[in-house]
């Protein structure tokens, strides 16, 4: 009995000694970077004897998501379990590394701090020298005890002078250094060197022999976003697209000459155009009058640092209220139905807080970095603006001036699955990670369109030149932002919005001051009279359309009448010549051709009516 209790309790060590440990040297061969995340492909040969082996692979990153791992080989071997686990020796390596540079940026603002204080005890010595000038009282004081206090005087300001002035040289000495040790921190934590992670593969092999492993995982903190350059020569010319793919990781491993593919899997739906809103009118209520009288809108834009990298995940709030959102990934960020002339509040961790005021279109939000509180290092990544040749693309410093580098495309392969498409990258790239945008030049074409000037007169009396895109679906794109060049000029941004275009794309490339409209109320027309116990109010514009350019051109003109949601309210004797109504939302729309130097005149009106003794804004 005893001797089968000792055979027992040794039978797991005798299996424990026939496991042997092997660690496998793997590198990143493909990387599929998603919208917002990275699959990892590692490929890895190891020699293994026949039997069962613990296959350890390390030096994995910092965010590889555990639930993602898998390992295959077609090697005849059994996989019997697959672990991955942080390594936490790897992690207090780089703790140590950058305590080293938080000591000395402590000390340097210790030193800084200490300098200053010294600084403002001279000051006050010197203030004190100077309101204590007077000596000897009423009696006077001779002539040597005068001069004798003057060359002591003089001698001990001299001095205080000079020792402020020592003290504001080491004081600036201090701050420049401060200033590199603070930048060289905020680098390498934005390299993220920490590799942490191990994954750990029991395996079960009969033969032995080489066997090649493929290991796949996904890491966050990465990603790619399309942006577009697109350029109109003029308005009988196609559209010229160039489509860019910006790559930026941070995920705690360096891509070293990798295979790259970008998916467009879980994409981005972001921006939708502006659209007029119907106009609703009721009576009128002073205690909501500056609310009532903004105009809905829908408002999108992207908020990035002054390099023009993404800042993910910031907060964008309608001022006063508890409606907002957060910025992807990538920096974008939609809010529908708020009011025009409202206030956005924008934040992030580790920049100033900003307002801008809401207007109807695409707006691009710039952050600052924040005057960090020197005894409180707080570590951001921060990019730098692109500069040099980076992944294909040569770019100065003027990021839209028209003598920016030219793109240099890559050779692409475009696969199409059932939900995504992927773009197969054929030369390989490095990608560091730093977080830093690195813009490879994917396509390149030229679009036909149909170009169409648009105005809505009533808020904005700007045209704005559209370009219509038929059969928009079989040039793959995807939405993005787009740089507009017009005539060789740089006019902007704008965000290509795919999620609600139908079957006509429409892009909007910029005012053009060539096409005037203008809209006046005629008075003769309008008129106000009472009919019993109501008030009758008419109305009635002229929209004047001038075409100023040497070419024809088309232009749709939007207007409105009013739409009552009180019974107390009508709205009747709606008049406008030439114009497509829809009855639901009151939106009059003409489309017109107007020759050169051609100028058209369009009239809406329309009568409302309502009880004398409340008030309706009619504007």
């Amino acid at each position: 009995m005893k001797y089968f209790i000792i055979l027992t309790l040794l039978i797991p060590a005798i299996l424990n000694a026939q496991v042997k440990k092997v660690d496998a040297v793997s590198e990143i061969k493909n990387v599929t970077v998603f919208s917002s995340g990275a699959r990892i492909e590692r490929v890895s040969s190891v020699n293994l004897s026949p039997g069962r082996t613990q296959v350890n692979f390390s030096g994995l990153s910092n965010q590889l998501d555990q639930q993602s791992v898998q390992l295959s080989s077609n090697e005849n071997i059994t996989l019997l379990s697959v672990q991955a686990s942080r390594d936490f020796t790897s992690a207090r390596k780089m703790d140590e590394e950058q305590k080293k540079f938080i000591d000395t940026v402590s000390s340097l603002k210790s030193q800084i701090d200490l300098q200053k204080k010294m600084l403002d005890v001279y000051k006050s010595e010197e203030n004190m020298l100077i309101k204590n000038e007077a000596i000897g009282g009423d009696s006077g004081v001779k002539t040597a005890e005068l001069k004798e206090a003057l060359d002591l005087h003089r001698q001990r300001l001299s001095e205080v002078y000079k020792k402020q002035l020592e003290i504001q040289n080491n004081i600036d000495l201090k701050e420049k250094e401060f200033k590199a040790w603070s930048e060289q921190l905020k680098e390498f934590s934005k390299k993220k060197d920490s590799i942490n992670y191990t994954v750990t593969a029991l395996v079960d092999s009969k033969a032995g022999g080489n066997i090649t492993f493929h290991l796949f995982y996904n890491i966050k903190d990465a990603g790619w976003y399309p942006a577009y350059d697109v350029r109109v020569k003029n308005i009988s010319s196609p559209l010229e697209f160039l489509m860019n793919a910006n790559v930026f990781q941070r995920s705690g491993e360096t891509w070293k000459n990798v295979i790259l593919f970008l998916s467009t899997g879980s994409p981005n739906e972001n921006v939708t155009p502006t659209e007029l809103q119907p106009w609703k009118i009721g009576f009128f209520d002073p205690s909501i009058a500056a609310r009532g009288s903004m105009v809905p809108t829908t408002v999108s834009g992207r908020v990035t640092n002054e390099d023009g990298e993404p800042v993910s995940y910031a907060s964008v709030i309608i001022k006063g209220t508890n409606k907002g959102t957060m910025t992807d990934a990538n920096g974008f960020f939609k809010i529908t139905d708020v009011q025009v002339g409202s206030k956005l509040q924008v934040s992030s961790v580790g920049f100033e807080n900003k307002e801008v005021s809401v207007a109807p279109g695409y707006i691009n939000i710039v952050l600052k970095p924040a005057s960090q509180n020197l005894q409180e290092v707080v570590v951001t990544a921060l990019g730098n603006q692109i500069e040099g040749k980076i992944a294909g693309v040569s770019v100065n410093k003027n990021k839209f001036s028209e003598e920016k580098s030219s793109i240099q495309l890559v050779d692409v392969t475009t696969q199409f699955q059932p939900t995504t498409i992927v773009y197969s990258i054929d030369e390989k790239y490095t990608i560091e990670t730093d977080g830093k945008t690195n813009t490879i030049g994917i396509r390149s074409f030229d679009v036909p369109a149909g170009y169409q000037y648009f105005s809505a007169p009533k808020t904005d009396p700007a045209s704005f030149l559209t370009a219509q895109i038929l059969s928009w679906q079989d040039l793959n794109l995807q939405s993005g932002e787009v740089n507009l060049y017009f005539e060789g000029n740089y006019l902007g941004k704008t965000y290509l919005d795919l999620s609600g275009t139908g079957d006509t794309l429409s892009l909007s490339l910029g005012k053009d001051n060539g096409v005037k409209v203008t809209r006046k109320l005629i008075k003769e027309f309008s008129t106000r009279r009472f009919l019993g116990n109501n008030r009758i109010d008419n109305r009635q514009y002229e929209i004047s359309v001038r075409n100023t350019k040497r070419e024809s051109v088309q232009i749709r003109i939007q207007d409105q009448f009013p739409v009552s949601v009180v019974k107390e309210i009508s709205v009747s004797d709606t008049k406008a010549p030439g114009a497509a109504i829809n009855d639901d939302t009151g939106i009059a729309t003409w489309d017109l051709n107007l020759a050169p130097g051609e100028e058209r005149k369009v009239s809406i009106g329309y009568s409302v009516k309502y009880p004398k003794d409340r008030r309706v804004i009619l504007e």
